[in-house]
């Protein structure tokens, strides 16, 4: 069959590498790197590179087979110990999978060596015809159309309406901060550190070829309530609240600051019993939001329609 698939993140890569048969595969995505939210941005500072893992930070395998997927691509267990703030406890931290290069590397190694397209916008999905319209490039016909891309996201290029509640997902505001050193931080990530801020981990925890950065992601109630603040306010925020939540001198935090803002970051539930969502024959749509809010789900929502496929 000759299929057309709409985004780069991990659920292509669950149905890629369970899909059997020969099949003729394009794979196209907006963005400049496969990962979808799982990016981690770098940036060149004073001849060395600082990495702020913007997106998700780890994975937790439930599975011996994501674990491999996992592991194949090169990730190890996080570094370090993580303290909930709010508990005063140390959580586990060997389930934890990280990359040194962020978890976008796991998409990037598994679907290496596939026909991917980036910078590639789908702008419109004919259902009845099969049909992939693109931003500035001829339109293609397909036997089969798999979107993994957010649902909100494919009922709009689809033109359709599926029932599902208007908060399936959660924004998420991540704000990634240059150190002048990691000496104050008893730990190399924190949990539950305020109302405010949910996580924040250390560069250390995921790689030590980085400089020392902290990455720290808000609730999901402060980033659905202020994700229209301006990006200046947002990381003055996060500062301030780490600053009195953990006791550290603000003199720490350098004025290299990196703010991503996810739209549409954490399904809040599962959405279907099979794991995928089938619009016709030939258009399918699969991700995180038909099993649950992890990384691993949405793997296993790719890997259900592969065997729905090879069945």
């Amino acid at each position: 069959m000759d299929i057309g698939i709409i985004g780069a993140g991990m659920s292509t890569v669950g149905l890629i590498t369970n899909l059997k048969g020969s099949h003729e595969i394009s794979i196209f995505d907006k963005a400049r790197v496969a990962g979808g939210r799982l990016t981690m941005h770098s940036r060149a500072h004073e001849g060395n590179i600082i990495k702020f893992n913007l997106g998700a930070q780890y994975a937790k395998a439930h599975s011996l087979d994501f674990k491999r997927v996992l592991e194949d691509a090169g990730c190890k267990t996080l570094s370090g110990s993580i303290l909930d703030n709010l508990s005063k406890s140390i959580i586990k931290s060997s389930d934890k999978f990280v990359h040194k290069d962020g978890l976008h590397s796991v998409v990037g190694y598994h679907l290496a060596d596939k026909k991917i397209e980036l910078e590639r916008l789908v702008t419109n999905i004919n259902i009845k015809e099969s049909i992939l319209s693109f931003k500035d490039s001829p339109e293609k016909k397909f036997d089969l159309i798999i979107s993994s891309i957010p649902l909100p996201q494919f009922n709009n290029i689809a033109n359709i309406n599926t029932s599902f509640n208007g908060d399936l997902y959660s924004k998420c505001l991540a704000v990634g901060v240059l150190l002048k050193n990691d000496m104050p931080f008893k730990h190399t990530c924190y949990k539950n550190i305020s109302d405010k801020l949910s996580w924040a981990s250390l560069s250390s925890s995921f790689c030590d070829e980085s400089l020392t950065s902290i990455t720290l992601h808000f609730s999901q109630d402060f980033s659905n309530n202020f994700f229209d603040l301006e990006n200046k306010d947002i990381a003055s925020i996060a500062i301030d609240d780490i600053v009195k939540s953990l006791g550290i001198d603000k003199a720490l935090f350098t004025d290299n600051i990196k703010v991503f803002k996810w739209r549409y970051a954490l399904c809040k539930k599962n959405y279907t019993k099979e794991g995928y969502m089938k619009v016709n024959d030939n258009v399918f749509a699969i991700g995180d939001w038909a099993l649950g809010p992890r990384v691993e789900s949405a793997y296993e929502s790719g890997k259900h329609l592969a065997q729905l496929i090879n069945a």
